[in-house]
């Protein structure tokens, strides 16, 4: 059944109305800064709130303003990369890690077995006990992506994931956001202004100009 967005939210310079159906594949939403991109994943997340509509992941209302659901973020389980990754910058790695499998009530140790494969699946068994300030920009995003992959989504929102990168590690990094989708089986929504991004990594591609999805 996949995600299902039908919503709108006024906006100080326009009226954003997002209508998307994502099934088990990435979709890619292009537009200019301030188009309503970010806004729109912020909303499914749940840390904006629509002024209308209904947001339905596998059959589950998130949101209905008509019936007056609205889920909480953490009642949602969507995997959110921000743009600048928001790790806590005063705990390590590890920490960070940690921090939505306690939200799951797990097990200490059920805690320690899913980070240590989360620090290998993304390579960064060697940062653990490291601080954001002492990352790269490259290491903080694969802080941030194991992070997210930990907490086992149900569907992933990547937020301009690459723009602070430069060019190298910007295609080493997608190759490997590339595999983990693949691998993901679930919606996932790319937000970018490069189209060189949308095209190697999003199924279905929407442009959005001034809160309008064509």
């Amino acid at each position: 059944m996949g995600l299902v967005v039908s919503i709108e939210k006024i906006l100080k310079e326009f009226t954003l109305k997002a209508q998307l159906k994502a099934d088990a594949e990435c979709l890619g939403l292009m537009g200019p800064s301030g188009s309503g991109k970010s806004m729109t994943l912020k909303c499914i997340a749940g840390i904006e709130t629509p002024d209308k509509g209904k947001i339905i992941l596998d059959g589950k209302v998130l949101f209905d303003s008509d019936k007056n659901i609205n889920l909480t973020p953490q009642e949602r389980k969507i995997g959110y990369l921000f743009q600048g990754y928001a790790l806590f910058p005063n705990m390590t790695v590890e920490e960070n890690i940690h921090t939505g499998l306690k939200a799951r009530k797990m097990s200490k140790q059920e805690i320690e077995n899913r980070t240590m494969e989360m620090l290998k699946r993304f390579h960064i068994e060697e940062l653990q006990n490291r601080y954001p300030r002492q990352l790269s920009g490259g290491q903080k995003q694969r802080a941030a992506l194991a992070r997210l992959m930990a907490y086992e989504p149900e569907v992933i929102l990547l937020d301009e994931p690459f723009s602070a990168l430069d060019e190298d590690l910007r295609e080493e990094l997608q190759h490997e956001i590339r595999n983990m989708l693949a691998d993901f089986h679930r919606p996932s929504i790319l937000v970018s202004h490069n189209s060189k991004e949308i095209n190697n990594l999003c199924n279905k591609k929407y442009q959005i100009i001034r809160g309008q999805i064509q």
